[in-house]
């Protein structure tokens, strides 16, 4: 996830307009290589994932990865969860473990949080670092 969080702030640098939100995938969908309908696939996002993506502008394709592995996605079957938000000053909040989340007295986090990912959400109620977990 941490490599995930360099690689958008540097494609955000890059790209000077991109914007980072979370989003849920509407179908199943291919994770390709380029962003064109055309470009290789690297694997299948499945339907309902909750993902963190880069879309510049208006363009039909986001950035995202999915298992470890970075890739575009198309526009039109993504669900925004959250707004987007320039990926410009400090950036995201990254919390390791929970134990360092309540240290920082962020926990629990709710999903649109900047301190929520979903590894810290075992059981997937969008709260993550509640009690017990």
């Amino acid at each position: 996830m941490r490599n995930l969080v360099r690689m958008l702030a540097l494609s955000a640098a890059l790209l000077g307009m991109s914007e980072a939100a979370t989003a849920l995938t509407t179908a199943n969908t291919n994770l390709r290589r380029t962003p064109v309908a055309t470009g290789a696939v690297l694997g299948v996002v499945p339907k309902n994932t909750l993902v963190l993506v880069a879309c510049s502008g208006s363009a039909q394709w986001c950035r995202t990865s999915y298992k470890g592995t970075a890739g575009y996605v198309s526009r039109s079957v993504l669900k925004p969860v959250t707004g987007s938000a320039r990926l410009v000053g400090q950036g995201t909040v990254y919390y390791r473990t929970c134990t360092q989340m309540r240290a920082a007295g962020a926990a629990p986090a709710k999903l649109g949080s900047p301190a929520y990912r979903t590894a810290l959400d075992p059981n997937q109620n969008s709260v993550a670092c509640e009690r017990g977990e």
